[in-house]
């Protein structure tokens, strides 16, 4: 049996990966620096998404499955040609089934930052009509939710709808009620951190301050 890896952080090498990745993003240039991808990238990623699926357990109780993106890029279907991605995510889910139809957590690491959030990826249409819903049977109980997880601090992101969705006398409320999409996401620049086990209880103490939110989203039902 294999042993699990402890995550001691990226390699300093990994911004210069992703960087040249950029910028060489054929399949030649990734075979011949596969090796690389794999020790400044592949290996440190999962080693960070076995321990924090431990960790979540451990110091909150809760139960999570972890998915990893590949480098790969599926091109069928996109304009975008580039064979690789230049960045990669894992994603902390509950039960089965893809985790882009239901609220996860997540790192993503980049060439020139690394975020932490709590974010919702498909069928928005459908489940922001339910999050609207939810919202309305108690919007104060919901805006004091919303104020303790921004308070950690988190950056709300997402686009809004063009049409009004309702009159709202509250603005803070109208505000919410108006976006097509939610995020919540504490970004950083390439800093010691990333190189280092710092980044593994940054990440819990980010989603643990994300579970009441994850979990209040986890239960919106969508028809």
């Amino acid at each position: 049996m294999k042993q699990k890896s402890r995550f001691e952080g990226f390699e300093k090498d990994l911004t210069d990966f992703l960087w040249e990745l950029r910028f060489n993003n054929y399949k030649q240039w990734f075979d011949e620096n596969r090796s690389r991808y794999q020790r400044v990238l592949k290996e440190p990623m999962d080693a960070l998404a076995e321990e924090l699926v431990a960790q979540m357990k451990e110091r909150y109780q809760e139960e999570f499955l972890v998915s990893v993106s590949r480098i790969n890029r599926d091109v069928r279907f996109s304009k975008d040609k580039s064979l690789y991605r230049d960045h990669k995510w894992l994603v902390l889910k509950r039960g089965q089934g893809l985790w882009k139809d239901k609220p996860v957590l997540f790192f993503e690491v980049g060439p020139d930052y690394y975020m932490v959030g709590l974010g919702i990826y498909e069928r928005l249409p459908a489940y922001m009509k339910a999050f609207r819903k939810k919202v309305e049977v108690n919007p104060a109980g919901f805006l004091r939710l919303a104020e303790r997880t921004k308070a950690h601090p988190f950056t709300v992101r997402g686009e809004d709808y063009k049409k009004k969705m309702g009159d709202w006398t509250d603005p803070t409320l109208g505000w919410w009620m108006q976006k097509k999409e939610i995020s919540f996401i504490e970004e950083c620049g390439i800093d010691e951190r990333l190189y280092s086990r710092a980044l593994l209880e940054w990440c819990l103490e980010a989603f643990g301050a994300l579970l009441p939110m994850c979990k209040w989203m986890e239960d919106i039902v969508v028809e």
